[in-house]
């Protein structure tokens, strides 16, 4: 089977390296068929390629503490090289102790890469590195805590910053994960006009696989869209990335000094956009020139912006008999004609889109805080007019709220016709939203209140009646809503 790193090889030298099939098949020995198929997978079906279950890990902290004691034994008893403790010997022993259950070859990885480690922590040089404008940009994130809303939650800013000019563009998500990677370098593109010929990382997880040092197939398929080169630091270089992750603890306490309360994500995105955008008008600390000189500079330089692209991930998934899916512990409601399907989910980083073959059912905003899902009332009001008992104890219902004029007009409904009966009025109520603005149908439930017309085909009539006037109006005068397109008088029976 065609190991995933050639997988990866073989698409980057056509769509990056400009590389042809045949060339890419000589030169790697496969033949002109399989490096054809492999190019021609779609993007959407990448994801599937190689799924299986992956082994319980083994480099447990007990094991990577135990390696660490004898190799720091080595150092301080200073150790002949020739009677260092080799991972046959760091095998055996901690087998026998019970703490290891791996492989002897797995083994041998663990403790090069521990000594390896260990050996990054010496002394080094540094060098003053110059980079072209325009040509080169690094990227990186680092934890933040802001409160969303009442909440305080841990996410991660991720900043993009031209090397040596001191421009930082940042933006904030809650999640890490490949699509977040994909919409910053979405957003951070635009905001410089273009594509810039390398970026520079240091080597995430989402990139990169430390085990096999290999791009991942996402960090292939970032560069086949926008047409950059990745460059990835060495591990614990800190030199080669010293002025992304200073750029990372800049913002932090630049523009989210102490921990700033924010409505939404999107609240803190356009925050995040004006103190990206204010930080061009001052001036570079060497060449006293304008930071927003440097941003023209590089807008003339990088190449054209792509076709807008989405970032995301397929997940298949089944609704359960509560209409709802599950991604990683939050809920997602659907109508209750999907029980028992199964759907596709799009997971982007702010959202998910729920999809029934190929049609948009549902688009949800993506939940990340512990306990919080997304139940949208309309998808339950079916349900609940043929349970109206359940209302009042429903989950979706205490997740809504409601303007305290409908509240009025429910508790009056109840009133006036008991429990089950006024449930059953107002789950029908509810439902003519579907067909209006809820502009129109707050003012049709307030008017309702003003001539006691409590009940359904009152709302229903009212809200017919409003819509009625609004093309009248729209056709006499697009601002005017005349007082006699209104009769209520019908209403007045209802009154007590």
């Amino acid at each position: 089977m065609l190991q995933m790193d050639e997988f990866n090889k073989f698409r980057k030298e056509f769509f990056i390296n400009g590389k042809s099939v045949y060339k890419i098949a000589k030169e790697y020995n496969r033949s002109w068929e399989t490096v054809s198929k492999i190019i021609k997978v779609p993007e959407h079906l990448i994801h599937l390629r190689g799924q299986r279950t992956r082994n319980a890990k083994v480099a447990t902290p007990e094991v990577l503490q135990k390696i660490h004691e004898y190799i720091q034994f080595e150092v301080s008893h200073k150790v002949p090289k020739k009677q260092r403790f080799t991972a046959k010997v760091i095998f055996k022993k901690l087998q026998d102790e019970g703490l290891y259950t791996g492989s002897a070859k797995r083994m041998r990885t663990i403790v090069a890469q521990v000594r390896s480690e260990l050996k990054s922590k010496k002394e080094k040089n540094f060098l003053n590195l110059d980079f072209e404008i325009g040509k080169y940009l690094q990227v990186d994130h680092g934890e933040v805590d802001i409160f969303l809303g009442d909440k305080q939650v841990q996410g991660y800013l991720f900043v993009a910053s031209p090397p040596g000019t001191s421009l930082r563009y940042c933006q904030f998500f809650l999640t890490k994960a490949a699509e977040a990677w994909g919409e910053f370098h979405e957003r951070s593109f635009k905001y410089f006009d273009g594509v810039f010929d390398h970026v520079m990382y240091d080597n995430d997880s989402v990139l990169k696989n430390n085990q096999t040092n290999t791009e991942t197939v996402f960090s292939v398929e970032m560069q086949i869209h926008y047409g950059f080169k990745a460059i990835y630091c060495n591990k614990a270089s800190g030199w080669e990335k010293g002025a992304v992750e200073n750029g990372v603890g800049f913002c932090r306490r630049n523009f989210l000094a102490g921990i700033e309360t924010f409505g939404s994500l999107e609240e803190i995105n356009k925050h995040l956009n004006l103190k990206s955008e204010a930080l061009t008008s001052e001036l570079h600390y060497l060449s006293r020139k304008p930071l927003g000189h440097y941003l023209q500079e590089i807008k003339k330089t990088v190449n054209p912006l792509p076709s807008k692209k989405k970032w995301g991930k397929w997940m298949d998934l089944k609704v359960d008999s509560f209409q709802q899916i599950r991604y990683q512990d939050h809920a997602y409601s659907l109508p209750g004609k999907y029980v028992g399907s199964k759907i596709s989910a799009f997971v982007t980083a702010y959202s998910i889109e729920i999809y029934s073959d190929i049609t948009l059912v549902f688009t949800h905003p993506r939940k990340f805080i512990t306990g919080e899902d997304s139940l949208i009332l309309d998808h339950y009001l079916d349900q609940l007019s043929k349970k109206p008992m359940s209302i009042g104890h429903a989950k979706v219902m205490k997740l809504e709220k409601f303007s305290n004029s409908l509240m009025e007009f429910w508790s009056e409904l109840k009133r006036k016709m008991g429990e089950k009966s006024g449930n059953i009025q107002f789950v029908q109520t509810l439902m003519l939203k579907r067909a209006s603005s809820i502009v129109d149908f707050e003012t049709s439930i307030e008017l309702a209140l003003s001539y006691q017309a409590i009940s359904y085909d009152a709302v229903k009539s009212i809200l017919h009646q409003l819509q009625i006037s609004q093309v009248r109006s729209t056709e006499d005068h697009p601002s005017l809503l005349r007082e006699d397109d209104f009769n209520l008088n019908n209403y007045q029976q209802l009154q007590e």
